[in-house]
């Protein structure tokens, strides 16, 4: 049987448009469907929807062609192509959806998009607000407004690291032999909406890669170490890290990486291994790989091998072990 993404999460199985029509209204101001001909006995939409607290991941499939029109919406939305193909005209610049070839768009953005009988996608959906105050925390300036190219595509290379990396999180969301803490949850989610910052293009796009020119002061950089120290086990955000060195993010990562030779979020890792490792190693009756995992901010347990492996020279399992004898 085909993998569904999200298939935890079922939001609507329907072979009413209308009723279609109006659970994408309320998730992506859609406001009319029609059906390619021939297209009401195939017709059966389905939606899976995974809400996370400024992030929205959703599958979606329909079995017949459909055109749908979407206008001033209030978030940041981006479609992600399973099969199938389309055409969208995007505040009037046309373009074609493919596997490999999605469309973005901003809040009060006017879209048409035709989609074959075959066409499932993945959609990721940001608050404004979110997406904003993160890019004014990443270039160290406000942000207002922030417009999207709708007609420059993504660097391939870029477009499809992002694709995987939405891929995953769909794939972390649906399982099902343990549930993602808050911690996981939260950092997911920060990746998503940085991603979605640094691989479309944007008016802010050129701040994002040129090289940083102000380096912060040693003390800023012991100051974001020592918040990490201190809350490891705790989302660790962009944000976060700016506010508490009172530095632009980018500034922060930038001499972080030259005083320290790991990025922020590197060290992040380092500290919660070390964590992870004292918890094996005084290990309780309940105690798995995988609880300690997830409590030290690892989704993905063969991620979280690797990793300990490599800064211990064994397995977390052989550690486990050893503390049991």
């Amino acid at each position: 049987m085909r993998y569904e993404p999200l298939s935890r999460f079922p939001a609507l199985r329907t072979r009413d448009v209308d009723e279609l029509r109006q659970r994408l209204s309320g998730l992506f101001s859609v406001w009319s469907m029609d059906l390619g001909r021939g297209g009401q006995r195939t017709f059966e939409g389905c939606l899976n929807h995974r809400q996370m607290q400024d992030v929205g991941v959703t599958y979606a499939r329909y079995g017949s062609p459909l055109a749908v029109c979407l206008s001033h919406g209030d978030t940041y939305l981006q479609g992600f192509p399973v099969r199938g193909r389309g055409s969208v005209v995007n505040d009037g610049m046309e373009g074609e959806i493919s596997p490999g070839c999605g469309a973005v768009c901003g809040p009060n953005a006017d879209m048409r998009i035709k989609y074959s009988s075959d066409f499932e996608h993945l959609i990721l959906r940001i608050k404004p607000q979110r997406l904003v105050k993160t890019l004014s925390e990443l270039i160290g300036r406000p942000v207002d407004p922030l417009r999207m190219a709708t007609n420059i595509r993504p660097v391939p290379a870029m477009a499809v690291a992002q694709r995987r990396l939405v891929e995953f999180v769909a794939f972390e969301l649906d399982r099902v032999d343990a549930s993602l803490p808050d911690l996981v949850l939260a950092e997911l989610e920060q990746t998503l909406v940085v991603s979605y910052l640094n691989c479309n293009l944007h008016n802010y796009s050129h701040l994002l890669v040129r090289d940083p020119v102000r380096p912060v002061a040693p003390w800023q950089v012991r100051l974001a170490e020592e918040y990490i120290e201190q809350n490891w086990d705790q989302p660790v955000t962009v944000e976060a890290l700016a506010h508490v060195a009172n530095a632009a993010i980018r500034s922060l990562f930038f001499t972080f990486k030259k005083s320290r030779g790991v990025s922020p979020m590197a060290f992040v890792r380092q500290v919660r291994l070390r964590h992870a490792k004292e918890m094996l190693m005084h290990a309780t009756p309940e105690t798995t790989v995988t609880s300690v995992a997830y409590t030290c901010g690892f989704s993905n347990l063969g991620h979280f091998a690797k990793y300990y492996h490599t800064a211990f020279g064994e397995h977390p399992s052989e550690t486990l072990r050893t503390a049991r004898k």
